[in-house]
């Protein structure tokens, strides 16, 4: 008979896949949102409650229908065939039914939308990669949190490697002066008191190594107080001749230390360019930095940075916590756009990639180099979490050597 058992697993199949994908997109979507973190995590909790237990309600209420009284089962009996699927409550079958479509025009979309097929290969190189593992076996008198010594633990857990890593970049719109220009790009540094300091100072100190024109960090700096000391210690002491730019992530409004965090940093030297934007002079000529920390911290536009203000001779450097600005980087005829937030998923799989990412896009710009016209954007990994795990998703600091487009 047509309805058999291979018409069964994969209507199995795409109900399976549309309902973890479903509760997964919107796991991902509500971490996209400005909400505070503590009212982020309750509804987490409730979207991972739901997605396991919605199941086993279903069943419970199927367990008590007497199919000889249900009018649907009579109808998909006559429709289908009798026995032709088990029988179900309308809840299962209408929650069932949107599942698998769910699924099906779901998962279309979701692997169209796959990092790996929206990365702009045309418009990169790889010129150096360096990897170094299990930076802490290799540095003994590195001192870990227990959690993360706990977490190292986990077989393949890359918590503690590093990759270093030169791209050269190719953009529309960018003025000769600043071709060849070296900016260092690092995000996502999540001070907990779990990775040591000399973790970062390592990854830092590599940068500076490198001839850096510009140091860009994008967010997402601390989680936890006992780390302020720390602050200093790792982003002190570079070489002043550099300039160096920061922006404030979620994880810094969540811990309530955004102002001090802020202060802290301008006091070493950075600049805050999610407080204001700002046209630097350089040798080069003159560079436009226009940072972007939203949805967490609001402004205004800085004036004389208008969407039609560009001027030939200027170069756009967009810098925000999230690649969910894109369209704001877009409509400022920004040529590049560095972020982070979205740690490259952290765990990912063969073939498949991240699957979780804090984004209204999904994983879909989860890390790697992206081209929306005007924009080129540049998606770290980010060097740390608050979840001290990562399965094939490196962390990552990079040096972006820029080129002009023919």
């Amino acid at each position: 008979m047509f309805w058999g058992f291979p018409l069964r697993l994969l209507l199995l199949t795409f109900l399976v896949f549309g309902h973890i994908g479903f509760w997964i997109s919107l796991f991902n979507r509500i971490n996209a949102t400005g909400l505070h973190r503590r009212h982020i995590k309750a509804i987490e909790k409730g979207i991972v409650l739901v997605c396991l237990m919605l199941p086993l309600v279903l069943l419970a209420i199927d367990y008590r229908i007497d199919p000889e009284y249900s009018k649907l089962h009579r109808w998909l009996d006559y429709i289908l065939g009798k026995s032709a699927f088990p029988k179900v409550s309308v809840w299962s079958f209408a929650y069932g039914l949107f599942a698998i479509f769910y699924g099906l025009l779901g998962g279309i979309a979701w692997l169209v939308h796959r990092p790996q097929f929206h990365t702009a290969r045309d418009r990169q190189a790889i010129l150096q990669t360096h990897i170094e593992k299990r930076l802490d076996r290799n540095n003994p008198d590195w001192q870990l949190g227990s959690k993360a010594q706990r977490s190292l633990r986990i077989p393949g857990n890359e918590l503690m490697h590093l990759e270093a890593n030169t791209k050269a970049l190719w953009l529309d719109k960018i003025p000769e002066s600043f071709v060849g220009m070296r900016i260092a790009h690092l995000s996502d540094i999540h001070l907990t008191g779990q990775l040591p300091e000399e973790f970062y100072r390592h990854a830092i100190q590599w940068l500076e190594s490198q001839n850096v024109d510009l140091v860009c960090l994008t967010g997402d700096i601390i989680d936890k107080s006992i780390a302020l000391p720390s602050l200093p210690v790792i982003f002190g002491n570079l070489n002043p001749q550099i300039p160096k730019v920061f922006v404030l992530g979620n994880h810094d409004r969540a811990c309530g230390l955004d102002q001090t965090v802020r202060e802290v940093m301008s006091g070493l030297g950075w600049i805050d360019v999610g407080r204001e934007d700002r046209r630097l002079k350089t040798a080069r000529g003159s560079l436009a930095i226009l940072g972007n920390e939203r949805p967490w911290f609001y402004r205004e536009l800085s004036p004389g940075f208008s969407p039609d203000g560009s001027s030939t001779q200027e170069f756009r450097l967009g810098i925000s916590h999230s690649p969910d600005q894109v369209p704001w980087a877009k409509r400022l005829d920004v040529s590049l756009l560095l972020c982070g937030h979205t740690h490259g998923g952290q765990i990912r799989f063969p073939w498949i990639g991240p699957i979780i990412a804090p984004s209204k896009y999904g994983s879909r710009f989860a890390s790697g180099v992206f081209y929306q016209s005007p924009t080129l954007m540049h998606v770290s990994r980010g060097m740390s979490g608050v979840h001290p795990i990562r399965l094939r998703c490196l962390p990552e600091v990079s040096v972006l050597e820029l080129r002009k487009r023919s």
